[in-house]
């Protein structure tokens, strides 16, 4: 009887790690569709939006990761309705641990499991596209730039390879224990494989958030030294701010998942956060893109190509206090 009770507790640990994770997933879920439903009106106002790559290619984006996010949504819904099953064919049938769940059961579970970490895998790595785009195109497409995102991209592409491939090997080796996020953090142990992700994620943001705020900078700089200080440059820094504040939370948030899966957050901590930064790192790039889209956004004015203001490289000026140096100029130009 003992372990029958065990067995009980165990999965209605597991039923309410996914009722408290769908709870915060359906709020951060709510904000997601105003944000999208924002972003597609602006980009469809927009005249020139038919002819504009760069906004043609936001929308498909951030239609792409609403539907991942919607079908992500849907996984964690049947889950939480098969483990609401398992609580009540417990309660009622009786049945023993070893057939608590059936086989079949249990491979729909992983098969779920597996799509749903691919979803995750695909999510994490259009967020860091559109987080390192932003940064690549307020530097002039720097090459030196490019090389060094491109490689942390490239990092999280291969962990989220190798945490699929953690994932499927259960579905392939039934000798194998069900492998279960949220389990190993209600067990108390460190759930290694999401792990893999945080690294080339985390280093992916923290470089684009750095690389963002040292423009901001050197924008203040140039700024203060070369013009008059108006409502447009006013509008630019506070944008900059918005863009640096909302990649620093942005890191905040890995560090706190990277915190709660070596289960130094009381639990459910580490699950929670698993169901819930899938649907952030949708919502964030998705902010970014109505920011540009706004034509508010720095961004917007390193890429137009109507009115655009850039960074050039000006000719060495002479201080008083230290050698040559090449300073920043602005150039406006209009086509």
């Amino acid at each position: 009887m003992s372990s029958d009770s065990a067995a009980f507790d165990e999965y209605y640990d597991q039923y309410k790690v996914t009722v408290y994770g769908n709870l915060f997933v359906g709020i951060v879920y709510g904000v997601y569709i105003v944000l999208y439903v924002t972003s597609v009106h602006i980009l469809l106002r927009k005249p020139d939006f038919t002819s504009s790559r760069p906004r043609m290619s936001m929308f498909g984006i951030t239609t792409f990761m609403f539907v991942l996010g919607i079908i992500a949504l849907v996984i964690e819904t049947a889950l939480l309705f098969q483990e609401i099953q398992a609580v009540f064919r417990f309660l009622f049938d009786l049945p023993t641990p070893g057939n608590l769940w059936s086989e079949h059961h249990i491979n729909v579970a992983l098969a779920v499991k597996a799509t749903a970490t691919r979803l995750m895998a695909v999510q994490y790595i259009l967020s860091d596209i559109v987080c390192a785009w932003r940064a690549v195109v307020l530097w002039n497409r720097d090459k030196r730039v490019i090389a060094i995102l491109l490689l942390f991209i490239l990092g999280t592409t291969a962990a989220a390879g190798c945490e699929l491939g953690l994932s499927l090997v259960p579905v392939f080796n039934s000798d194998l224990p069900y492998y279960s996020p949220a389990a190993a953090g209600l067990r108390g142990t460190v759930n290694f494989g999401p792990l893999i992700m945080v690294g080339p994620t985390l280093g992916t943001n923290l470089l684009s958030t750095g690389l963002i705020a040292w423009k901001a900078w050197l924008h203040r700089i140039t700024i203060r030294k070369y013009l008059s200080e108006g409502s447009g440059s006013a509008r630019v820094e506070r944008v900059f701010a918005l863009l640096i504040e909302s990649g620093f939370i942005y890191c905040c948030l890995w560090i706190l998942y990277l915190i709660s899966a070596f289960n130094l957050i009381p639990s459910p901590g580490f699950p929670v956060m698993n169901h819930v930064l899938l649907f952030v790192s949708g919502l964030y790039p998705t902010l970014i893109i109505i920011l540009v889209a706004m034509q508010k956004s720095p961004v917007e004015y390193y890429s137009t190509h109507s009115t655009g203001m850039q960074f050039a490289r000006g000719p060495a000026i002479r201080s008083p206090n230290a050698g040559d140096r090449s300073g920043y100029v602005y150039t406006i130009r209009r086509e």
